[in-house]
């Protein structure tokens, strides 16, 4: 996550899991297989957080700004680069390949998670749950870039707004 997964070779992926490069391979036919076993597993993760963390009973406002606050936290540990998936998507010099795909993937998915957060008597819910993906998208880039002094609570601002606008 650190370096990038173009930037990392395996020898030093397998001087760090103290494994033979065969071990590797019999388990992975790529690198690219092994990148992408990595990203999925963390994708699985990342989406099962944000389910946990989402709990019925709270209300509409709340299950959306909880993600902030999530993605908040997330800031907080040491190395964190803004969204991994953004960066995971940008290896390759074209939109396409297996990588890509699974960050595409992964971002409908976020997409229907907070499609499924909101209530489903709001006004353009769909074009709501477009906005607050991309208000998502932006603090996370914000953060890494650092363009803007706290990325993550302006969204989280303006994802408030946007709910008590649109309902």
């Amino acid at each position: 996550m650190r370096r990038g997964a173009s930037n990392v070779g395996i020898n030093d992926v397998t001087d760090a899991a103290g494994v033979a490069k065969m071990t590797l391979y019999n388990n992975f036919e790529s690198k690219e297989a092994l990148v992408l076993a990595v990203y999925q597993d963390l994708i699985e993760a990342t989406l099962h957080d944000l389910r946990h963390i989402n709990k019925a009973g709270r209300s509409e406002e709340r299950r959306i700004l909880a993600i902030f606050d999530y993605l908040d936290s997330k800031g907080q540990e040491d190395g964190y680069r803004g969204c991994p998936f953004i960066h995971a998507s940008l290896q390759d010099g074209e939109p396409s390949g297996a990588v890509y795909e699974l960050v595409s993937s992964y971002k409908r998915a976020l997409r229907e998670h907070v499609l499924g957060l909101l209530d489903e008597s709001r006004r353009n819910r769909e074009e709501l749950a477009d906005q607050l993906l991309v208000l998502l998208d932006g603090a996370e880039t914000e953060r890494y870039l650092k363009g803007v002094t706290n990325s993550t609570n302006s969204a989280k601002r303006a994802a408030k707004a946007l709910l008590l606008f649109q309902q």
